[in-house]
């Protein structure tokens, strides 16, 4: 870079500026650049690698700039949501990672295809290995990137109705390897189920079952409710966040909901009918 300002220096020097102890004005600069623009065309010449390593460095800074704003953003909202949380229906028999009775629950609406949920996967096991048994990690569904998505979702609750463990397992695994999943559809869903340990020919009949599909279809038009048309999505204590944030993101929402209510009140176990809430 300093081999550029340095030829830029030069040239301009050159068409009747003396840079000695006064620059020029970017009034100046920008004249003599706008009337002779092959002054910048030889100093990228003259270090092209250093041109274009401050260009990626510029644009990085304004992504990483953009990308804190809108978290800010995201964040007031979920604080302002926080205050009057929605309820969400979660089903006793879901499957869920980390404790059942945490003061967090962060409810995930998800499709196997969905680039974006795949990313997203390590912040939110990050956040379930960092605060253990307090929270909870429920998956549903928002099937709508292609066809073998909602396949993959019914073979998910059908491994549930037999093991829930099982059935995470399978969630992890399809998004660890997304890329065999879509290359393989369910022929690759098949081979998933046998790896978790689960029976095949029952998680077949299951998965064009009543049970299955009716959960799948809730799912999708409870997504609906709060407002996701797209994946990922979450509701965090009856909060909605849209998108696939970073880990730092969910970390400031958990850490938020734990000093805001440290007894865990503003999340609910599923009630002993079989279906729960959470605010």
């Amino acid at each position: 870079m300093k081999r550029i300002l340095s030829a830029l220096g030069l040239m301009i020097a050159s068409f009747g500026f003396v840079l000695t102890a006064c620059s020029p004005s970017p009034t100046q600069l920008k004249k003599v650049v706008e009337a002779h623009p092959e002054i910048v065309f030889s100093a990228i010449k003259a270090d092209p690698k250093g041109f274009f390593d401050t260009v990626q460095g510029v644009q990085e800074q304004a992504r990483l700039a953009s990308i804190s704003a809108e978290m800010d953003k995201e964040f007031d909202k979920v604080k302002t949501e926080l205050a009057s949380p929605q309820t969400v229906d979660i089903a006793a028999d879901r499957a869920f990672v980390g404790s059942a009775g945490a003061p967090v629950t962060i409810v995930e609406w998800a499709d196997f295809n969905c680039g974006h949920c795949q990313a997203v996967q390590d912040a939110i096991q990050k956040i379930v290995k960092e605060y253990g048994d307090k929270v909870r990690v429920v998956y549903k569904h928002l099937p709508i990137l292609a066809p073998d998505s909602k396949v993959a979702a019914q073979y998910m609750e059908a491994i549930a109705l037999q093991n829930k463990a099982k059935a995470v397992q399978f969630h992890d695994l399809l998004f660890a390897n997304q890329n065999d999943f879509r290359v393989g559809g369910e022929k690759y869903l098949k081979t998933a189920v046998k790896s978790v340990g689960a029976d095949l020919a029952k998680v077949e009949r299951d998965a064009k079952g009543a049970t299955v599909k009716k959960r799948i279809a809730d799912d999708m038009a409870q997504a609906k409710k709060f407002g996701f048309d797209g994946t990922p999505g979450f509701m965090v204590n009856g909060a909605a966040i849209d998108g696939a944030y970073p880990y730092d993101f969910f970390k400031r929402v958990v850490d938020y909901i734990l000093q805001s209510h440290p007894s865990g009140a503003a999340a609910a176990s599923p009630s002993p009918s079989g279906s729960g809430s959470t605010n």
